[in-house]
């Protein structure tokens, strides 16, 4: 989770957290260096998801996941979902859990769910316009690899 500026407001003390940019060199040498190493990573800042996922792209082990803390708002969610869609597939996690009450969990998950549906829909509609019919298995498949089994495979040994 790359990308936090601590104590920006030390009055606030554990709240007084905030966002910057990361430089994310350091993480694709890491992904260079350590090929047989699996790393999974989110970015806190809006500015770092575009380079996060074409870092994706070029490392297999490397895995995107969730939205964080200031991304964790349904205009965010919405647009990084699609960012990464388009350009890793379903081979990125779509949210995760940081919470550290129970009730933030809930709330994290009903954004996600009804803007997955959303930006799913838009997807199966723009494959419907090229004459593909998705099927019920296929819209499965996808909601699994997005949720959780895309990672449970990222995290299996090499074959």
């Amino acid at each position: 989770m790359l990308g936090v500026r601590r104590a920006v407001n030390p009055r606030l003390q554990l709240a007084g957290d905030g966002v910057g940019r990361s430089d994310l060199n350091a993480l694709a040498n890491l992904c260079d260096a350590y090929p047989q190493n699996r790393f999974a990573v989110t970015v806190l800042s809006r500015e770092n998801q575009h380079e996060l996922c074409v870092l994706a792209r070029k490392f297999r082990n490397l895995h995107v996941f969730g939205c964080w803390w200031f991304t964790n708002v349904p205009v965010l969610i919405e647009e990084i979902t699609r960012l990464r869609l388009e350009l890793l597939g379903l081979s990125f996690t779509v949210q995760h859990s940081d919470a550290r009450v129970l009730e933030q969990i809930i709330y994290k998950f009903d954004h996600t769910r009804r803007i997955l549906v959303k930006v799913l829909a838009d997807r199966y509609a723009e494959l419907a316009a090229t004459g593909w019919e998705t099927t019920e298995a296929e819209v499965r498949r996808d909601v699994r690899d997005l949720l959780g089994g895309g990672f449970e495979r990222f995290c299996q040994p090499a074959a």
